[in-house]
């Protein structure tokens, strides 16, 4: 399957370099997981979105046209990866005030499901990255395009024996992966990162707390020291691909109890079947 790129409901690659998203990363992103030719969890993708493009001021209406691409572009793909980007449009003049007068872009792409990490993923080793995230509370939760933090934070990592690295805000706090939300759990119980000053609130974080909560085990979420991890006994990403992956080395050190994590999936799972 080769990678299909949508731009307005039609079929081309070809953006305008004066468009914003370009110009000042001013947009939304959405990374959308497909499975037997349907998206998985599109409502909630959209209603992210929504609340998105509303605490950027972005007049983005086309939802139902949206909602007919991301299930045509799905349709007849065993795995694939949507990726949707909605930038507040062609810019209308020099400078990064907006007019209020452009008209959104929506950019959808569909690509391969990528290849599982070396040895099925039963290895998933994970460290805290030099990168920082700056703190914003204006932005934080939103999955919005300006990611140079988890860019350098790749980068960092190529040549470590690594299969995600932990970010700190700026004040030290562990915030979540370079590309997931994360959990842990100690004698207190499992907990998730707060995010009000930074980070991105996953959609399959949303799930991990919903299930969690009806199974009668909250997730507390709440400020995470990096010290923390010293106690730690089981720890687990999410994101819509991997799903809630368990870690099996944190900072170097075994990690072996992977229930709470399979529990929470079979929870998740359930719900799909």
């Amino acid at each position: 399957m080769s990678a299909m790129t949508w731009i307005n409901g039609r079929a081309t690659d070809q953006l305008s370099s004066a468009d914003r998203g370009l110009q000042y990363g001013d947009g939304l992103f959405e990374t959308i997981s497909c499975i037997g030719g349907r998206p998985r969890w599109l409502w909630m993708h959209l209603q992210r979105l929504r609340g998105g493009c509303q605490r950027l001021q972005l007049r983005f209406d086309a939802f139902d046209a949206l909602d007919a691409e991301i299930t045509a572009l799905a349709a007849g793909q065993e795995r694939c990866i949507l990726k949707l980007i909605v930038t507040r449009g062609l810019a209308q003049r020099r400078g990064y005030a907006a007019t209020g007068e452009e008209t959104p872009t929506r950019i959808l792409t569909r690509h391969e499901w990528p290849a599982p990490f070396p040895a099925a993923m039963r290895e998933f080793r994970v460290a805290i990255s030099p990168v920082r995230l700056g703190m914003n509370p204006l932005l934080a939760g939103l999955k919005h395009l300006n990611r140079l933090e988890q860019v350098l934070a790749q980068n960092a990592m190529r040549n470590a024996a690594l299969e995600e690295v932990l970010l700190r805000s700026s004040a030290g706090d562990i915030i979540s992966g370079s590309m997931s939300n994360l959990f842990l759990s100690d004698d207190s119980g499992l907990f998730t990162p707060a995010l009000g000053e930074c980070g991105v609130a996953g959609v399959m974080r949303q799930l991990v707390c919903a299930a969690a909560e009806r199974s009668g085990s909250p997730v507390l979420v709440r400020r995470v020291a990096s010290e923390e991890l010293r106690r730690v006994r089981e720890a687990f990403v999410t994101n819509v691909r991997w799903g809630v992956q368990s870690i099996t080395a944190l900072e170097g050190r075994p990690l072996s109890c992977q229930a709470q994590a399979q529990a929470l999936r079979g929870l998740i799972d359930a719900e799909q079947s």
